[in-house]
């Protein structure tokens, strides 16, 4: 997931016009192509956004329809007041009223917090805010269902090297030590999904990232935590200039070995570490057509956390892709991912039309 920047032409466009399990595959690079499912007509180009935009209240829809709906905190990040940022007039929304707001906005109860809406300190988080947020998700009938612990990846390109590598040492057990403060702090909040950053995930990291991975979904186990991880970027990992990592595409590579790096090797680690994955649907680079994103579905789907992440892209159409995923058995939330509030209703109205 890019936690950063998000408005793709289709969501402009969209807005300016608007003013169970499968089986298991095999590696991605030689599984069969997924046949396309014909979608109803009310599937049809519902992912591009027709149906409007801007809040406007629930939609005139039965609960357990709204019931699989997520709404990120980030997408309301930028207008966001928290308790230890600097007050702005662009901020106008307490993160105490976000789940009120979420209710009373999109009759959507469930709530999916970024790391740092729930704490500014990772290694020692405010059990005292964060039971001030229990009590006002409480307040508004609704529920935390996911943290996405940015906490830190699980690997990265060394700087010597220029090869992925996954923490070793101390860099590893400071990471394990704050990731378990997350678990035993879940309850607490009502969590039960926990989503980590995997970082460069590459054959050289994979076994370091599926061994850090398991450790953590054992001690989360006994407390019925799930611990996942989602799909990134569109190819390898590069090294960028200030020591992180970004996956591009490479235009040798093809396509089969490109999508490896987009979902095949997090399958691995999946596999490996007895976790669980969080498909992210991602823009216009990660999946170039409407197989490649079914493909990844199908895929995931033994695995699936219960949480997808859904967006708008041009080269494939999010109502289609919502319609497959529901005739291969999918029952879980899809959580909407944009970073503007305006958009948010575009992917809701996507999500409600093609619901099984």
């Amino acid at each position: 997931m890019n936690r950063r920047k998000f408005v793709t032409g289709a969501v402009t466009a969209a807005a300016a016009g608007a003013a169970g399990f499968a089986q298991q595959p095999s590696s991605p690079a030689t599984s069969p192509a997924t046949s396309l499912p014909s979608p109803p007509p009310a599937a049809q180009s519902r992912g591009r956004g027709q149906a409007g935009r801007g809040r406007g209240g629930p939609a005139n829809v039965p609960a357990e329809r709204l019931a699989r709906i997520e709404i990120m905190t980030l997408n309301h990040d930028s207008i966001l007041k928290l308790p230890w940022r600097q007050a702005s007039p662009e901020r106008t929304l307490d993160v105490f009223d976000l789940p009120q707001f979420y209710v009373d906005s999109y009759g959507v109860r469930n709530v999916q917090f970024q790391s740092n809406h729930v704490a500014q300190n990772y290694d020692a988080l405010d059990m005292d805010y964060i039971r001030q947020l229990r009590a006002k998700l409480d307040a508004a009938g609704a529920k935390a269902n996911q943290i996405n612990i940015e906490i830190g990846a699980m690997a990265r390109i060394g700087e010597q090297s220029g090869k992925a590598e996954a923490l070793a040492g101390d860099e590893r057990a400071a990471w394990l030590a704050r990731a378990k403060k997350w678990v035993d702090m879940a309850p607490t909040l009502g969590v039960k999904r926990l989503m980590h950053n995997q970082g460069a995930l590459t054959d050289d990291s994979k076994a370091g990232v599926t061994a850090l991975w398991k450790e953590l979904q054992e001690y989360a186990k006994p407390k019925g935590i799930i611990i996942s991880g989602e799909t990134r970027a569109s190819g390898p990992p590069t090294l960028r200039d200030q020591g992180g990592v970004r996956a591009v595409p490479d235009p040798s590579m093809p396509e089969k070995e490109r999508l490896r790096y987009v979902w095949g090797i997090l399958w691995e680690c999946t596999q490996g570490a007895d976790a669980w994955t969080n498909l992210d649907f991602g823009g216009d680079t990660r999946f170039h057509d409407q197989q490649e994103l079914h493909d990844a579905i199908k895929g995931l789907m033994p695995r699936a956390s219960g949480c997808m992440h859904t967006r708008v892209s041009p080269t494939w159409d999010l109502g289609t892709a919502i319609h497959y995923a529901e005739s291969i058995g999918y029952k879980g939330v899809y959580a909407i991912e944009v970073n503007d509030d305006s958009a948010v209703r575009i992917i809701y109205n996507a999500i409600l039309a093609n619901l099984a």
